[in-house]
């Protein structure tokens, strides 16, 4: 996938990598230009949204100019399918990639590859390249980050445990020491349209369970005598993975004990710590291990997703 969020960097690399003149032929070279007739005709349909033959000759120049490789038609309207699939789907959460996001995204292509937005713009023209073509190509990257962070808010964080684990699989030894703990969250449930009055009381619960509660395995079932309680499962956290303030706060909360409670989306929150040992963690060091680690996460989460949209969209091709 030519120029995805996971990958744009290293497009940029490339494009940098290549002067201007070899752009432009590098182009040419492997692209047949366009015909008239072929320019309007209609090759694939996605929920009533047409993909033209001019759309797949932008898209195939584009990713031959980043690739230096002619790739197949089939595979270039497979990812034009992909990229409207994306689209539609970012209009259905409400989020909207701004125009001025889109240049700015397109401002940094061009920053990283040397040169200033009109001499990308002309290179591209040059190239017979539309830069419409490659600034919806963006949209719809910029778009489908967004769509993947409100699907899946995990998939964009690695935790050191998990580079811990990547490390001593490799038979490498940490050294960064952290806290290790496991918690235990609760949720005192606010719904939504709920009277101003609820969530105060609400936080008067949350404090009075807050000041009865000394021991996980003995007083979680103080939790679940209130109504609309949620207990959560446990979780095990590396104290480097976590923000400086939550860090802070749970240093300062005993084993046993609660944090504040805290208004969430959700309701009045408070986390229960129910232990923490000593460990170590990488900070910075192992920056290789995590990229992997995120790369791999990234690609498995974003398929999963991509296929069940793509098994639910309207595709038809022509």
């Amino acid at each position: 996938m030519i120029l995805s969020f996971r990958n744009l960097a290293a497009a940029r690399r490339r494009l940098r990598s290549m002067a201007l003149p070899a752009l432009v032929a590098t182009v040419l070279a492997t692209a047949l230009g366009p015909s008239p007739a072929a320019a309007q005709q209609i090759v694939a349909l996605v929920n009533g949204e047409p993909i033209t033959s001019r759309d797949v000759e932008n898209r195939t120049r584009l990713t031959a100019a980043f690739s230096r490789t002619q790739p197949q038609r089939k595979a270039v309207i497979e990812e034009l399918i992909d990229q409207k699939v994306k689209l539609n789907q970012a209009r259905r959460l409400g989020i909207d990639i701004t125009d001025s996001m889109v240049e700015r995204a397109y401002a940094s292509v061009a920053s990283q590859s040397g040169r200033n937005v009109s001499q990308l713009t002309a290179a591209l023209r040059e190239a017979g390249i539309d830069p419409q073509s490659f600034k919806t190509k963006l949209r719809a990257d910029l778009a489908w980050r967004d769509v993947m962070q409100q699907k899946s808010p995990g998939t964009f964080q690695v935790r050191d445990a998990d580079v811990v684990a990547a490390l001593v699989a490799r038979g490498e030894t940490p050294t960064a020491k952290a806290w290790q703990y496991t918690l235990r969250q609760i949720v005192f449930i606010v719904p939504r349209g709920s009277p101003a009055s609820l969530p105060a009381a609400r936080m008067k619960e949350a404090e009075a369970l807050r000041a009865k509660f000394s021991d996980c395995e003995r007083d979680l079932a103080l939790a679940r005598e209130y109504s609309e309680v949620v207990v959560k499962d446990p979780v095990v956290r590396i104290s480097t993975d976590l923000p400086p303030r939550l860090q802070q706060l749970l240093e300062k909360t005993p084993d046993g004990r609660m944090t504040p409670p805290e208004a969430t989306a959700a309701g009045i929150e408070v986390v229960a710590v129910c232990g923490r040992k000593e460990t170590v963690a990488d900070l910075s060091a192992q920056r290789e291990i995590r990229e992997k680690l995120l790369t791999s996460r990234v690609e498995a989460q974003e398929k999963e997703l991509l296929d069940k949209l793509r098994r639910q969209a309207i595709i038809e091709y022509r």
